[in-house]
């Protein structure tokens, strides 16, 4: 019976000291896409983020992506808001997220160029996978809404799996003080 306790015990703190999405905390990181099939597309969506509260990060994120079809060339750039809720304190955290992206496009055409201004809403589920105590594999699945000037909306799923690193200001300087 001891042995059980003791387990559990262990297991418990471990999985809490997986918590590093507490108020206060930071979290940097983003995903990265490469694909090279009939056509070469390259995305790269840096983010960073302050937990306002136990839970809940609220942050910026910058969109890079380039997307080459035979002749015809699209550059995207877009920057905007993003808000996360996390669910459990343990080592897989479920949560919600909504971004609003502001695109700016760049259409490279044999002989011709357009821009256009626009806008990208994304809501959905995701899930963080930590792999160790500041580091998780992210993965979300949800809703998202390309409008551009001048046309239709277009909607659809969205998948995106990435990671990001969460800093506690708290664990570095308790990490200097026991030295």
């Amino acid at each position: 019976m001891r042995k059980i306790l003791f387990s559990l015990s262990l297991l418990l703190g471990v999985l809490s000291s997986f918590a590093q999405t507490d108020k206060e905390d930071w979290m940097i990181g983003g995903s990265f896409m490469l694909n090279t099939t009939r056509n070469t597309t390259f995305s790269f969506t840096p983010s960073g983020g302050y937990f306002f509260f136990n839970n809940f990060v609220g942050g910026g994120i910058f969109n890079l992506t380039y997307d080459k079809r035979g002749d015809n060339k699209n550059t995207v750039y877009g920057f905007g808001p993003f808000a996360r809720y996390y669910f459990l304190k343990n080592n897989i955290k479920p949560f919600i997220a909504t971004e609003y992206t502001f695109t700016y496009t760049k259409l490279e055409l044999p002989g011709s160029s357009s821009t256009e201004n626009g806008g990208d809403f994304f809501v959905g589920p995701g899930l963080a996978a930590f792999v160790n105590r500041n580091v998780a594999i992210e993965t979300m699945v949800g809703y998202i809404n390309s409008k551009l000037r001048h046309k239709p909306s277009d909607g659809g799923v969205m998948v995106r799996i990435g990671f990001q690193v969460y800093l506690s200001p708290r664990g570095i300087i308790d990490t200097y003080r026991s030295r």
